[in-house]
């Protein structure tokens, strides 16, 4: 792999249809990071708002190019076709991006043992806010050794990602059938090449998550999910107990599924239910290790925690505008 050196250039792909409301904001936080060398690509995916006209008032150097709506994997193929980094990065069109969010990733990825790709930590940006408990990753990041087995639990890479153009040259840009869960199918690929994904863990931009998003279209995404695992099953260099994992989540429902569920339950008093959800939900991920200590406390004293969880949960809720609709 080629060594960026002095001051390479990253190219910041977004992706954006229908993103009047959040894309000034989005790009104008991109166009303020400190790194110096740095190009804005935002590819139009065929919006029918207003979209284009705010990305052409912006007050830096944008490149942009409109498709017909292909879908974001394709969307971000387009931007990764016209970028000239020698490093790629995304962030969405209703994501914001603090000053020196792209410096820190391109710090912990120059003193990363292989050179593979780096992630960013973030808030999630809620309807009511943020909160300092509610961030994109908590708890333990997966060692090396750990990621191939636990990005086949579940995806814990952001796409506030930057990685090496020369990783794409290797394995390939994003799945266009693929019109969700894209970004997992690719970091799998990634990972499953030999390469290593470093964290930056300061929390330095603000992940929106909004019932308008993709994210928020559950069941679909988590048939995008089981498509995906389908297709991983086929591959020859799972090991056995890879195996077993991908056998496992295509047996049962999608952890965040019954995450969704057990937190319902919590909500409603209802603690053996909420504690056999979360076990469940846990035995599909046992690598997220918070969800796998509050199934345990849980389930060893369900009406003893269970209301100590219920009124946490209620009152991040309401704290957050983070109601049941949103909830996974």
């Amino acid at each position: 792999m080629t060594v960026p050196s002095g001051d390479p250039l990253v190219s910041v792909v977004m992706p954006a249809y229908n993103a009047e409301r959040t894309i000034g904001a989005a790009a104008t936080s991109v166009l303020w990071q400190s790194v110096r060398e740095l190009e804005l690509i935002v590819v139009d995916d065929g919006s029918l708002d207003d979209t284009v006209d705010v990305v052409n008032a912006l007050p830096g150097p944008v490149r942009l190019l409109r498709q017909e709506n292909r879908g974001v994997a394709a969307a971000r193929n387009a931007g990764i076709e016209l970028a000239r980094g020698e490093f790629i990065a995304f962030c969405d069109a209703d994501d914001l991006l603090f000053e020196t969010h792209l410096e820190a990733l391109l710090d912990v990825w120059h003193r990363s043992a292989d050179g593979g790709m780096a992630t960013a930590n973030a808030y999630w940006l809620l309807p009511g806010g943020i909160s300092g408990r509610k961030l994109r990753h908590r708890g333990r990041f997966p060692a090396f050794s750990d990621q191939r087995a636990a990005l086949l639990q579940s995806n814990f890479i952001s796409t506030m990602s930057l990685l090496p153009r020369d990783i794409l040259n290797q394995v390939g840009t994003f799945d266009e059938t693929l019109r969700q869960a894209e970004d997992w199918e690719l970091w799998l690929r990634i990972v499953f090449a030999g390469h290593r994904v470093v964290h930056q863990p300061r929390p330095l931009a603000l992940y929106r998550w909004s019932t308008d998003g993709l994210s928020s279209q559950a069941e679909s995404f988590y048939a995008a999910e089981q498509e995906v695992l389908r297709r991983v099953s086929g591959w020859p260099t799972l090991t056995a107990p890879e195996r077993g994992i991908v056998a496992a989540r295509l047996a049962a429902p999608a952890p965040r599924a019954l995450l969704r569920d057990a937190d319902s339950a919590l909500r409603a008093g209802a603690y053996l239910r909420a504690a056999a959800g979360y076990r469940r939900a846990a035995s599909l991920v046992p690598a997220e290790n918070l969800l796998r200590t509050k199934s345990r406390l849980l389930t060893a004293a369900p009406f003893v925690v269970g209301p100590l969880l219920r009124r946490r949960l209620l009152r991040d809720e309401e704290a957050l505008g983070f109601d049941e609709g949103h909830a996974r």
